[in-house]
Order: structure tokens, then C-alpha cells, then sequence
């Protein structure tokens, strides 16, 4: 797809469904905390676990964090520069507005964050988009001993360690590994591009994973299958159940025409008259 299919990304038809599946590493230990603990036994600030009692990290928290990796790209790289010319509705009249007209007009206002992971219409109404990207949860499929370390609450007046205030945490140890799959639903290759570099933000060490980030917990490593295409026909014919899963391996050889093509929305950022309407 060319960096300037700009057009409106509608649920309702299934164009193209891209999955992958992705392999976390903890560099370092990693705290997803359930909040505190009522068990007098157990520690104060547990880790998340699955009904098997193994940890896991939760889709959403991977969610947030991708989140803010694409944000930070788009703002900074000014991204959202590159539009179609916006679409006018014709003024209000005995006639209905085309319904695919005015969802236009209403995209064509998203950011490229909202398009991704969608939009809640602020209260009294306005527009609401529905995020095309999930992420499931990840789970390690063997037991994983965490570790217990120990903290002290901090006076914020004083900056020193406050008097009675000794907790202690769990920690995933390093090493442990969380396996999880991504689905994207009727993607452009620059918005794939988008989330492959967010993955790889990750994988660098310019985002972090769960809490405790300033105690040095939170480093990821980070590889990915090779994405599968689906569409409707395919998914009819079964095929999409006959490919084989791809071997994990690093973010940018797996990705790398959608990264390509991100650079390309980069350069159109710089020279705002490529941005073209959408064919």
C-alpha cells in the first residue's frame, strides 16, 4: 500500500486481518502489580497472575505502553500533518447526510493514535471510533518463581526513608519469557510500521514495561513472528488455519516493508503537499 491510503478504515468490512504473535524477555525483573495484598502470608505488592497462578502480562498494560511509543512518534515527527483535503458535508437540508460522508468528514479528524487504538466521544455526544488493534494477554507456559524484594516508603518532605513504612514486592525474575499475540484489523502499512517501532522502542529500552521502572525493573526484549495477511475470501477457504507459525526472530527483518513505508510517512510529514486525497 502506498503511504498515501488515506482513506477512511471502516469496521464494517473486513479488508485485510494482520496477526502475529510476539515473545517478551525480561531483561531485568519486571513488577505488573494486582494491588495490594490482604494475605497477612503473602507479599505486600504481588504480581499478576492467570488462574493457574503463573504471571502474566496483562494485554492492556502492553496496550498503554505501545501507546505512548506511537504517540511519541507522531507528535514528535508531526505526523498527523499528513491528511487528505477534508471532505465538506453539504449544508443541513430536507435530505440525510450520506452516512459514508459523514464518517469520512469524522475520520479524517482522528489522529493517527485515535485510528489505531481508537476514540470515546466526550460527554454530550460527538464521534467514537473503536480501536482496530488487540493485543492478548501474555503468559509464560512454564512456572516461574518470583522474587521477593524488599522496599521502604520514602517521606516526601524529608526525602529520607519514612519511619515504619517497610513493604516488600514481588519481582518476575530475568530471563522469564511471555508469549502473546496481536491482531490488526484493516491496517495501512505505515499504522503496522507504526506499532513495529513502537515493539522496537521497546525492545531499545526507550519504553518500559509494568511499575517500579525507577528501581530498574521493566527492560524487555522483544522478537515477533513474521505477520500473517487474511482476508475475507481466505479466511472462507480456511487457508488462514494452514499456514504454518512462523519462527520468532528480530522486530525490523520481520517488518521491514512496513517500516518502510513509515519512513515514507516521515518524509511526507516534511513536505505536507504529498498528502493527497484518498483514491
Amino acid at each position: 500500500m502506498s503511504v498515501v491510503d488515506l482513506k477512511p478504515r471502516s469496521h464494517a468490512a473486513l479488508e485485510r486481518l494482520v496477526l502475529f504473535r510476539f515473545r517478551l524477555t525480561c531483561r531485568t525483573g519486571l513488577h505488573i502489580g494486582a494491588g495490594k495484598s490482604n494475605d497477612l502470608a503473602g507479599s505486600d505488592l504481588p504480581v499478576l497472575r492467570d488462574a493457574a497462578g503463573r504471571p502474566l502480562v496483562p494485554g492492556s498494560s502492553l496496550r498503554g505502553v505501545l501507546r505512548s511509543g506511537v504517540e511519541a512518534i507522531s507528535l514528535s515527527l508531526d505526523l498527523d500533518s499528513v491528511r487528505p483535503l477534508p471532505t465538506e458535508l453539504p449544508p443541513a437540508g430536507p435530505l440525510p447526510i450520506d452516512p459514508a460522508k459523514a464518517f469520512e468528514h469524522q475520520w479524517q479528524k482522528l489522529t493517527l493514535v485515535e485510528r489505531l487504538f481508537g476514540r470515546v466521544a466526550e460527554k454530550g455526544g460527538g464521534f467514537s471510533y473503536g480501536s482496530r488493534l488487540q493485543i492478548s494477554d501474555a503468559v509464560s507456559s512454564v512456572d516461574v518463581a518470583v522474587e521477593l524484594r524488599d522496599g521502604v516508603g520514602i517521606d516526601r518532605e524529608t526525602r529520607t526513608a519514612a519511619t515504619g513504612v517497610k513493604y516488600d514486592l514481588e519481582v518476575v525474575p530475568a530471563g522469564t519469557e511471555f508469549d502473546g499475540q496481536i491482531r490488526f484489523k484493516n491496517p495501512a502499512d505505515y499504522e503496522i510500521g507504526l506499532l513495529a517501532q513502537a515493539l522496537s522502542m521497546l525492545d531499545q529500552g526507550a519504553l518500559l514495561l509494568g511499575g517500579k521502572s525507577a528501581r530498574g525493573l521493566g527492560w524487555m526484549e522483544v522478537h515477533v513472528t513474521k505477520p500473517r495477511h487474511l482476508d475475507a475470501l481466505t479466511l472462507l477457504g480456511g487457508l488462514g488455519r494452514q499456514e504454518a507459525e512462523a519462527d520468532f526472530g528480530p522486530i525490523d527483518p520481520q517488518f521491514e516493508t512496513e517500516l518502510g513505508c513509515l519512513r515514507e510517512l516521515v518524509d511526507a510529514s516534511n513536505a505536507p503537499d504529498l498528502a493527497k486525497p484518498a483514491a
